[in-house]
């Protein structure tokens, strides 16, 4: 009778940890908490972690004494208020028409032009300026293709940009104080002094 009965409580142990076991694992795959797991939770705090992308572009600016233009390297933050609604290009030359005089550098573009449109056809970006462009060329030819230059560099220093074309007032201007203006432009050598 005791190994009847030893056998009985055997039998019943084992199908209660049969059930148990079976209990269990139902409660394993029903999670019990909303957390994610510390992994993921890890690699999401790290993602919050990383700096922000930064866009790089070069200003080209007029020294205020010498008959050149110099580079000067910015970034800005892809985010930043400023890109919303239009491109790198567009952005750029805002820039460099609202630039201001900052010790060594001037502003090349004279005063009042605006960005009347920019568009970008394959490599080439087409900029329609304001006739102020045309009326505020006060200086020398020199200072003239400073200031086209200043555009043109700015621009084609951008990756996938080949050349800039100028228009003023929506149509092209022919000569501009002695420079012709009738072709689009490519990086322009020889604006900066040799190092």
């Amino acid at each position: 009778m005791r190994k009847r009965i030893s056998f009985l409580l055997f039998v019943l142990l084992v199908v209660s940890m049969i059930f148990a076991g079976c209990s269990k694992g139902d409660q394993e795959k029903t999670p019990q908490n909303n957390n994610p797991p510390a992994a993921e939770q890890e690699e999401k705090d790290a993602a919050d972690l990383q700096p922000e992308e930064e866009i790089d572009y070069v200003l080209f600016l007029k020294h205020k004494d010498k008959p050149y233009i110099l580079d000067e390297a910015y970034s800005v933050k892809k985010s930043d208020e400023r890109l919303k609604g239009i491109s790198i290009e567009e952005f750029v030359v805002r820039e460099l028409i609202g630039f201001e005089d900052f010790q060594a550098y001037v502003n090349p573009i004279p005063k009042g032009t605006k960005l009347l449109s920019l568009k970008k056809e394959n490599q080439k970006v087409v900029v329609d300026l304001s006739k102020e462009f045309v009326s505020g060329q006060k200086g020398t030819s020199n200072d003239t293709l400073l200031s086209i230059g200043s555009i043109v560099n700015s621009l084609t220093v951008l990756e996938g940009i080949e050349e800039v074309e100028i228009l003023v007032e929506g149509k092209p201007v022919e000569k501009l104080n002695g420079i012709d203006m009738t072709h689009p432009f490519g990086y322009m050598e020889g604006l900066y002094p040799d190092k």
